[in-house]
């Protein structure tokens, strides 16, 4: 089979999504199957294309002006026209992608995957209708997650598990270390609950009379007034920055300060307690709705999270019991069970006669003029 991912980023670029299409992609070449990858060149002097990890990268020039990516776009038509099908990363690029080109092929199979956190919380009312939208605009649709159906208020056609790499199975198993420490993995903005972190710390310290290490690895907006906030309090947290492959770090910690549902699988096959934090209610089902949220523990302030962490490190056969489950979880996660799933919806595309009814050529032109007044990605 011929595939075509669409995505916005993708490597040199860093982030979740990124390295799901990346496994995703390599689990599907691995069964035999052809990928190509178009992404946008978010920054000058990538390659227009190229080969990364077996992944063959198609670039557009998406911080040039819209006629630009409209023409380079129309060049890798003959791509897009001999894919036995498109499969696109997120509701946005979607309407990028039909504004761009879509329109002109109305019978391709098309696919949309949403990968949840690209969603503020309150959930805009106009995300809201785009997601109404895409029902009609697409083959089959996947969530990255079962908690963005009651925050969109749509069902989509299937909620498969994120895959592993490495699987649990062939990790090497680091001996738990003391439970005085704990690691954070992640970007340093707010929504990766990373305040909600550092706030812990001295809770700890100041209520609990327990004194918790924190390796903090990442990089982001709230590095620096973090690193100030930790240096005034005497809090005992280092700040290491941005480490390519920081997931293998989470070892280094008793607890796991972790919030991204990809770091909080890995850091249930390397056999650590997961301490989630949530700012917000999107964040709160991100962590809590999903098949492994029995194996963790949340909380939405630092008391909560500082409780959380000062009954566990004193309760060590509740927490090997939860750590057990997660590693459980874990166990049963493989990129190459996500991609069988992708591949039955392919075949099955569930939402093709809907599609084929409402979505004519003319609907097409007509829909491309509106998502071209109504997308905010340029």
């Amino acid at each position: 089979m011929r595939i075509v991912f669409v995505t916005y980023r993708y490597w040199p670029a860093v982030g979740g999504v990124e390295k799901y299409m990346h496994r995703l992609s390599q689990a599907m070449i691995a069964k035999g199957h052809q990928v190509d990858l178009v992404c946008a060149a978010h920054e000058d002097g990538l390659a227009d294309s190229e080969v990364h990890e077996g992944v063959r990268v198609h670039r557009f020039p998406a911080h040039r002006s819209p006629m630009r990516c409209w023409f380079d776009l129309m060049m890798k038509r003959k791509l897009f026209r001999d894919a036995d099908v498109i499969h696109i990363s997120d509701t946005l690029v979607l309407e990028y992608f039909y504004r761009m080109l879509a329109w002109t092929m109305p019978n391709k199979p098309l696919f949309l995957t949403r990968h949840g956190m690209s969603y503020t919380y309150p959930v805009p009312d106009e995300e809201k209708a785009r997601a109404r939208r895409t029902l009609n605009l697409v083959d089959g649709i996947i969530h990255d997650g079962e908690f963005i159906e009651p925050m969109l208020g749509v069902k989509p056609d299937c909620v498969p598990n994120q895959g592993l790499f490495p699987e649990a199975k062939d990790l090497e198993q680091i001996e738990e270390p003391n439970p005085d420490t704990a690691t954070f993995v992640g970007r340093l903005e707010p929504d990766s609950a990373i305040e909600i972190y550092v706030d812990a710390i001295q809770v700890l310290r100041d209520k609990h009379k327990m004194n918790i290490h924190l390796n903090v690895y990442g990089d982001g907006t709230l590095r620096e007034p973090l690193q100030r906030k930790s240096q005034e309090g005497a809090l005992p947290i280092t700040f290491h920055g941005w480490q390519p492959d920081a997931q293998e770090r989470i070892t280094d910690g008793c607890f796991a300060f972790i919030a991204g549902r990809m770091a909080i699988q890995e850091s249930m096959a390397r056999k650590r307690l997961v301490v989630a934090a949530y700012p917000d209610k999107l964040k709160d089902l991100y962590v809590n709705g999903e098949p492994f949220s029995p194996y963790l523990v949340s909380g939405g302030d630092a008391e909560s999270i500082a409780a959380h962490v000062a009954h566990y490190a004193t309760n060590d056969e509740e927490r090997q019991k939860l750590i057990e489950g997660g590693y459980q979880h874990a166990s049963t996660l493989s990129w190459s069970k996500t991609a069988d799933e992708y591949l039955n919806l392919w075949e099955q595309a569930p939402r093709r006669e809907n599609r084929v009814q409402k979505a004519t050529f003319k609907s097409k032109i007509i829909l491309a003029r509106t998502v071209s007044r109504e997308s905010q990605l340029t």
